[in-house]
């Protein structure tokens, strides 16, 4: 179990420098999409419609936070010894639906951009991965539903 503390301490921090990471990202955006010569670095790799993409990044930034938040709070839970718990079902259908939103936002964002600016295909995939990554999540609150249920009947045994 310590090492499952020490693991869940570490993402932790991990999760935390994201929150730092995130409004940087948010920050520097804007001046990353509007450099237009060939030498510099882009944040998004089709650097002519990169300003097209702001719109989609800062719809989805709410539901990073909210993801960043429900990790943050799923990894207490873990380090307090609350790993089979209701609680932690709730947490991860929210980072579900978190993603789903992204996955959403980034479709409707890419259709929009390949309809009047021709197609940009990261915005596609980066759909597609937050849909994988939503249906990652589900599974695994799926197994933490089923573990809590045979926690509480074992519970009922004793």
């Amino acid at each position: 179990m310590k090492y499952s503390i020490k693991s869940a301490g570490l993402t932790q921090i991990v999760v935390r420098i994201s929150y730092v990471l995130l409004a940087v990202s948010v920050i520097l955006f804007p001046v990353l999409m509007q450099q237009e010569d060939g030498d510099t670095f882009y944040f998004v790799m089709i650097a002519e419609h990169g300003k097209y993409l702001i719109f989609p990044f800062y719809a989805v930034v709410p539901a990073g936070y909210a993801v960043l938040a429900c990790l943050d709070k799923l990894l207490s839970n873990i380090k307090h010894d609350i790993v089979f718990d209701r609680r932690n079902v709730v947490i991860l259908n929210t980072i579900t639906l978190c993603c789903l939103y992204a996955a959403l936002v980034g479709l409707v964002g890419y259709i929009v951009i390949a309809l009047c600016y021709n197609s940009i295909e990261t915005v596609i995939l980066l759909s597609l991965g937050e849909a994988f990554m939503a249906l990652v999540v589900r599974v695994v609150r799926d197994i933490m539903n089923k573990a809590i249920e045979i926690k509480e009947d074992n519970d009922l045994v004793v």
